[in-house]
């Protein structure tokens, strides 16, 4: 695969993950434009060749710089609209688009970019800072994504953690819902659970270290085997013992799955919302 020329629209916590994973990925050969109004947290891109920081798309323009093979749209939904419509003479026909914003669809992206414009929707999550994110990325069936433009939004995002391909643009909604938003999910629980340490009679520091710990050694050992969660829950729950009287509880009618049923239907609802 040729040189490829990136664009990166918005460089905040998760366009950061992904420019680090794309910079330590040797196999990617690439150059890196990025279109960032705030900086101060950018300063690990000092000394990096490949990269091209600026401000606005206007300055990137005034500067020359080269045209993009792709570009990734990472600014919030609400932001959207403007930042495509700073993008001008950056937007050209043989450009890709990359949009990891919740919610935002590929016709919403194509009414605004021409209807012949290949769009390509992800959504990534925030353990991607570190690697171990998963991401779902959908190609337009519209426009027939050309091979080339798929490969490469895979390999952008196989930098950061894991890809997985869906077919129907109407799942990502939920994928948004339980993926992209559910990091945020697992770090309350270690909050909850710190907190429940803590009433129990444990230290704030004991209680919080456990919690923390706790959960990501059963997410490691979820990941090294090939055991089902449900095996794995009823493995370590003796008949009669403390984990089945806690579970009792958690597995009540009302209890956590659904609380969580309820949360991710809520997470699906605002994203539609903010496609609209």
């Amino acid at each position: 695969m040729a040189q490829q020329q990136i664009t990166l629209l918005g460089c905040g916590k998760m366009g950061s993950a992904m420019l680090e994973g794309w910079l330590a990925d040797t196999s990617l050969d690439a150059n890196f434009t990025i279109i960032e109004p705030h900086q101060s947290h950018l300063g690990w891109l000092q000394g990096q060749k490949a990269v091209r920081l600026y401000a606005d798309c206007a300055a990137a323009i005034a500067d020359d710089a080269p045209v993009s093979t792709m570009i990734v749209l990472a600014v919030k939904p609400q932001m959207m609209d403007d930042a495509i419509a700073g993008l001008g003479v950056m937007k050209h026909a043989d450009c890709a688009y990359l949009s990891i914003a919740a919610g935002i669809s590929t016709g919403w992206l194509k009414q605004r970019l021409g209807d012949d414009a290949i769009v390509i929707r992800a959504m990534p999550n925030t353990p991607a800072a570190i690697g171990k994110g998963i991401t779902a990325l959908y190609a337009d069936a519209s426009n027939q994504a050309p091979n080339q433009a798929r490969d490469l939004a895979s390999q952008l995002l196989a930098a950061v953690g894991q890809v997985v391909h869906v077919q129907d643009e109407a799942l990502m909604d939920g994928v948004t819902a339980l993926s992209g938003s559910g990091p945020a999910y697992v770090f309350l629980l270690v909050e909850a659970m710190t907190e429940a340490g803590i009433k129990a009679g444990l230290p704030d520091d004991l209680a919080a270290e456990l919690a923390k710990a706790t959960v990501c050694g059963a997410g490691a050992l979820m990941a090294a085997v090939d055991t089902a969660p449900a095996i794995l829950r009823e493995n370590v729950t003796s008949k009669g013992g403390t984990t089945a009287a806690a579970l009792a509880v958690l597995m009540a009618d009302d209890g956590l799955a659904s609380l969580m049923t309820k949360a991710v239907a809520a997470a699906k609802a605002r994203s539609i919302e903010l496609g609209e």
